[in-house]
């Protein structure tokens, strides 16, 4: 084999690996990779929304992978009066198998605009502790990620 075509199949090599999302950092995980309840560790339905009110906020914790997985859904009555999801938000800047976020101490509240998720935060890259605030809504998948170094 001469250099020529040795250089041109490392080149293939380095291109399919890249186009192949070989060298991606994390990958993300959406709300339905975690259809089993075990992985679930809290749910909190918290504030209303809509233009009546008649729509309220849930908010879904997620233990996988050791770390957090948060998910806002925006929950809407049917005819019969049940709820489902008309909207589901990953919170993308946790949702990802690489960002080593662990959330404790959730806690949730119903703000005149939306809710308020707030949560304590170790990160699995240093030992500095952190708080996460979540602000969602009004508008279905509308949120807003604000971390706070503590210490």
């Amino acid at each position: 084999m001469t250099k020529t075509a040795a250089g041109r199949g490392t080149l293939f090599a380095a291109l399919l690996a890249l186009c192949t999302g070989a060298y991606a950092l994390g990958s993300d995980y959406g709300y339905d990779s975690f259809k089993t309840p075990d992985a679930v560790s809290w749910v909190q339905l918290c504030g209303t929304w809509g233009p009546n009110h008649q729509g309220t906020y849930r908010v879904v914790h997620v233990d996988q992978y050791a770390q957090s997985f948060l998910y806002v859904q925006w929950m809407a009555r049917d005819a019969n009066g049940s709820l489902h999801a008309a909207h589901t938000a990953a919170i993308t800047e946790l949702d990802n198998d690489h960002a080593e976020i662990a959330l404790t101490d959730l806690s949730c509240r119903a703000t005149p605009r939306g809710i308020v998720v707030t949560a304590r935060a170790t990160l699995g890259h240093d030992d500095k502790l952190r708080r996460v605030t979540i602000e969602a809504g009004p508008a279905p998948g509308q949120y807003r990620y604000l971390p706070q170094r503590t210490r």
